[in-house]
């Protein structure tokens, strides 16, 4: 089950809600705050619920330590996910994250419980999604709406090739390219290099994989290519690729190393987070606002309701060139790949 990823700093964007939109001297006030991303390729879907409020009577950091404060009781709300082109309504289940292995950290709010919203319901390529939180106090329902990315093509490097292969050299550096519909946005691209160590006489001595992150948040291109797609690239440096090489595999001449494979995963996803950075940005600098406003998706309070997908091109090998070039000089050629 993969670890819900977070594409905003949440904690940053509930600290800057409380400062900007809250009269400490007013009475007591519920606002509710939902953030979640959905994915397609998770096997289950995880929505935060929570509530936040100043109380005047109360100090803040006392009444964060207070996981009643935090929480909604188990009664007084329904969590759904409502499938937008045909109705499907999904209600989904309180659990503890603590006990799904998602641990809360340390900090400011308190930790135990960690009440989150699941279901294993699979989630659909291209549909639109919408969360419904309703409540029993007769208040409106809490809503929001987001659409699941397609599926992403990568073009380079070329999956049609058997095997995949991606060169770094040190006057060319590769590029990573592909294809979203108009719902991908932003962009994180990973590498799992796996390598193995072999002794002189040829004897195993072990695998290793490492996991490079060479583009984070990497926008696409607003250039549309055939079938309303856009185009995403990115160029990644060689000049890094074998400077995270050398400052994670130490030298060695008493064993010889080859590359087994590039995985490549891109995820990517967040219009909405677009429009939270656009809105933080027209904002920002010594000429702008005072007070930044704060972006929500939500019909009422505070929080992002977004999604993602996810793609991999597995065992993607690295050139002869490669080889040859990163034994040209050291340190690189310290590593003794082969």
């Amino acid at each position: 089950m993969k670890k819900l990823l977070f594409l905003l700093p949440v904690a940053a964007l509930l600290i800057q809600a409380c400062s900007n939109d809250f009269d400490v001297a007013a009475p007591w006030k519920e606002v509710p705050v939902a953030y979640a991303i959905l994915s397609p390729k998770d096997t289950a879907q995880y929505i935060r619920v929570e509530k936040a409020f100043l109380d005047p009577n109360v100090n803040a950091l006392e009444i964060a330590q207070i996981a009643d404060s935090l929480y909604y009781p188990e009664s007084a709300i329904a969590v759904n996910l409502e499938r937008v082109s045909n109705g499907q309504r999904i209600q989904l289940q309180r659990v503890d994250g603590n006990l799904e292995g998602y641990v809360r950290t340390g900090g400011v709010f308190a930790t135990q419980p960690n009440w989150l919203y699941k279901t294993k319901e699979q989630i659909f390529e291209g549909e639109k999604y919408r969360l419904v939180i309703q409540r029993n106090d007769g208040k409106p329902d809490i809503s929001a709406e987001t659409t699941i990315p397609s599926e992403f093509i990568m073009r380079s490097p070329n999956p049609a090739d058997i095997p995949p292969v991606i060169s770094f050299l040190r006057d060319i550096s590769p590029t990573v390219e592909w294809r979203t519909d108009v719902n991908g946005v932003y962009f994180n691209i990973q590498f799992q290099i796996r390598y193995r160590e072999n002794a002189a006489n040829g004897t195993l001595i072990k695998r290793d994989t490492l996991y490079w992150t060479p583009a984070p948040n990497v926008k696409r291109s607003d250039q549309q290519v055939a079938g309303n797609l856009y185009r995403g690239s990115f160029v990644v440096s060689t000049e890094s690729f074998y400077r995270f090489l050398v400052e994670n595999i130490p030298p060695a001449s008493d064993r010889f190393r080859f590359f087994d494979g590039i995985d490549i995963v891109m995820e990517g996803g967040g219009a909405e987070i677009e429009r939270y950075l656009e809105t933080a940005a027209a904002n920002s600098g010594i000429t702008g606002a005072e007070v930044i406003p704060t972006y929500t998706n939500l019909s009422e309070g505070f929080g992002i309701f977004t999604s993602k997908n996810r793609v991999i091109l597995n065992k993607v090998r690295v050139s002869s060139q490669t080889i040859t070039d990163m034994n040209k000089q050291s340190p690189e050629r310290d590593l003794n790949f082969q």
